[in-house]
């Protein structure tokens, strides 16, 4: 086994992988939790193509999901499938982007196995951050072809492509476009005096590095593709009535918050961030090259790109913040702002290892860092198992209880109601997807949410109107949003029926409903 491990690392890091993700579907084959509220949210935007769905996500994972759309299948594979798919082509691109930079195939091997480590930090993944996983998947692959850049500058408008593709993914990533052509110009500068083999990305050419002129106009043909693609989307964004109120339910910007406290709240949400495995290594490295006195190395050109494009991504981003007087800060807003730094994180401590055994004969750092890597990879593994309590414990507190919503009766009991098939107006968005997912010909809108545009077809249809909600432990009023919209337009009796919680039977969940007037569906807008 050590043997295929030292032959083939790329083949055993993988392996590892593979493990690792069955570990997660196998736990979420035995799970008897309903859609959670990310999943809903992609069953509801997905009922139609659109332009846009509302001016916080970008529409390309739901049309992503379109294309994926189970004919007679079943909503939760296809989400999973989307999900672990947009997954691996993240960690495809951490060893592309260490391949980029000259690593060999044991430290591109090192570098996939330990991001499985950091995604132990990351839990959520494997239930949400669709979107973000996605752009950072694209950013982390436009980072490998950005380095390919610096040598070969045609490979600017595949730069060019994948960045669009994750604006459209993800909004912040525009912050790493922005701050990987900021990188390369700081480079280009910084290196203009150096011989051409001393800024050579470890790639073995010796060809000369390319001028300004050369650089400038490929990224020029970078820039048309970039904007054809993302046009449209740009244009119907910025048309939109919230976007100006984007801002403020993003990062709750207040004019009480003193001038230190988002710089903060970015220094902390960056160390949360790098956790587990990237953090762990170069604390090992640091620790190293402080103990034995270490000379600073000379790093090759494409880790010295991603270093540049970290400190310029977390200068723009922390300028964003701080100008904007951010409350509020998640530390996922990084992943697609700065995709190489756990990368070069990992690249950085093979590196000093590699150098503390060359001057001291002792072989055992890099073996340890190695040792590291696979040990958390392997604990992440296990963790995968306190999923199968988690559902039991969450019930007894959730206030939602998103997971525990039972989709097709809720469906069956609008249609006994209401007859079939129904326009639904919701008072959640996790109402409207997973109505959408039990029975496809339904078509929902949810009322909380006012930049969400209602599906295809649902103002022009001529189908029973009506409003649906669910509450918890006992029936109450329609949420506020739901009510404004309604008001004046029931038509009947609000009919309602109860489940217990499946395991915490001793709550119960409640759907209300009632029949409308016709013309509140047919009024339907944002």
């Amino acid at each position: 086994m050590l043997e295929f491990v030292r032959r083939r690392p790329l083949w055993a890091a993988w392996l590892t992988v593979l493990v690792w993700l069955l570990s997660y579907v196998a736990v979420k084959l035995g799970s008897v939790a309903g859609l959670d509220i990310d999943g809903a949210e992609q069953v509801y935007f997905a009922q139609s193509w659109q332009l846009g769905y509302g001016t916080r996500q970008p529409p390309l994972y739901t049309w992503m999901l379109l294309a994926l759309r189970p004919d007679g299948g079943s909503w939760p594979v296809a989400l999973e499938v989307a999900r672990y798919a947009v997954l691996l082509a993240w960690l495809g691109g951490t060893q592309a982007l260490a391949r980029a930079c000259g690593a060999s195939p044991g430290r591109q091997a090192l570098v996939v196995v330990a991001h499985l480590g950091f995604l132990l930090a990351m839990w959520r993944v494997h239930d949400s951050l669709t979107h973000t996983v996605l752009a950072a998947a694209l950013t982390t692959w436009g980072s490998a072809a950005a380095i390919k850049a610096l040598r070969r500058p045609a490979w600017w408008p595949v730069v060019g492509l994948l960045a669009a593709l994750a604006c459209l993914a993800k909004l912040n990533a525009a912050l790493w476009c922005a701050s990987a052509v900021l990188a390369w110009a700081w480079l280009q500068w910084r290196t203009r005096d150096e011989a051409p083999a001393a800024s050579l990305v470890q790639t073995g050419l010796k060809a000369p590095r390319p001028g300004w002129l050369a650089h400038l106009a490929w990224l020029g043909l970078a820039l048309l593709l970039f904007a054809a693609l993302l046009g449209p989307y740009a244009q119907w964004w910025w048309v939109q009535r919230e976007v100006s109120d984007l801002p403020r339910r993003v990062l709750l910007p207040s004019d009480a918050v003193p001038p230190w406290q988002p710089p903060l709240q970015l220094a902390l949400g960056t160390l949360e961030y790098l956790m587990l495995t990237p953090a762990l290594l170069a604390g090992v490295a640091w620790c190293l090259r402080w103990r034995h006195r270490l000379p600073r190395q000379v790093l090759p050109g494409g880790l010295r790109w991603l270093a540049a494009q970290t400190l310029v991504g977390l200068l723009v981003l922390a300028g964003v913040v701080t100008a904007l007087k951010g409350a509020h800060f998640t530390p996922r807003w990084l992943w697609p702002v700065l995709p190489g730094a756990t990368v070069w994180l990992v690249l950085w401590a093979c590196e000093v290892a590699e150098q503390h055994a060359r001057q001291t004969t002792d072989r055992r750092w890099p073996r340890r860092l190695v040792g590291v890597a696979v040990g958390v990879a392997l604990l992440s593994i296990a963790v995968s198992a306190l999923r199968w309590w988690e559902p039991e414990r969450t019930a007894q507190r959730c206030r939602n209880c998103w997971t525990d919503r039972p989709a097709v009766a809720f469906s069956h009991a609008l249609h006994q109601w209401h007859g079939e098939p129904l326009r639904v107006i919701t008072g959640d968005d996790h109402l409207a997807g997973i109505l959408s997912a039990a029975d496809g010909r339904d078509l929902t809108w949810t009322a909380v949410s006012p930049d969400l545009p209602p599906p295809q077809g649902f103002a022009t249809t001529p189908w029973t109107c009506v409003a649906a909600w669910v509450d918890m432990d006992a029936p109450q009023d329609p949420p506020a949003e739901l009510m404004a919209r309604t008001r004046g337009a029931w038509l009947g009796p609000v009919q309602h029926q109860t489940w217990p919680l499946r395991l915490a039977p001793q709550r119960r969940l409640w759907l209300q409903s009632v029949i409308l007037d016709p013309a509140v569906c047919d009024r339907a807008h944002p």
